[in-house]
C-alpha cells in the first residue's frame, strides 16, 4: 500500500519526466528542423537551432535525474524563448529568409520548451 507522499512524489516525477521528454522532442525538432521545414538559405537560423537544440536536450536529460546540476534548469525557458524569437531576430543579409513553416516550427518548439522549462523549475522549487 502506498502512502500519500509517495503518490505525490510519483506523480510529480512522472509530470517532470513528461516535461523533460517534451523539451527533448522539441530540441530534436530544432536540430532536424532545417531539413524538415526547408529553411532554405537561412544558415544562421539553422546553426542557432542546432546549438539551442543540443543544449536543450542536454539540460532536459540532466534534469530528469534527481542528482546533478539542477541549478541550470532556468536556462531551459531562456533557450525556448530564443528558439521562438530567433527567426524574427536574426538578420539574414544576402541569404534567403526562412519559410513560414520554419518560423512556425521554431515558435511552436520554443513555446513547448518554455512551458516544459517552467514546469521543471516549478518542480525544482517544490522539492
Amino acid at each position: 500500500m502506498s502512502t500519500g507522499s509517495s503518490t505525490v512524489t510519483g506523480r510529480a516525477g512522472l509530470w517532470a519526466g513528461g516535461a523533460a521528454g517534451s523539451a527533448v522532442l522539441a530540441g530534436l525538432y530544432l536540430i532536424i528542423g532545417p531539413w524538415v521545414a526547408r529553411f532554405g538559405g537561412a544558415a544562421e537560423l539553422a546553426v542557432s537551432n542546432t546549438v539551442a537544440g543540443l543544449a536543450i536536450i542536454a539540460l532536459a536529460a540532466v534534469r530528469t535525474r534527481d542528482t546533478g546540476p539542477q541549478a541550470l534548469t532556468w536556462i531551459l525557458p531562456v533557450l525556448g524563448l530564443w528558439a521562438a524569437v530567433s527567426p524574427l531576430v536574426l538578420r539574414y543579409g544576402d541569404e534567403t529568409v526562412p519559410s513560414p513553416g520554419a518560423v512556425a516550427g521554431n515558435v511552436i518548439a520554443g513555446v513547448v520548451v518554455v512551458l516544459a522549462g517552467a514546469a521543471l523549475l516549478r518542480r525544482r522549487r517544490e522539492s
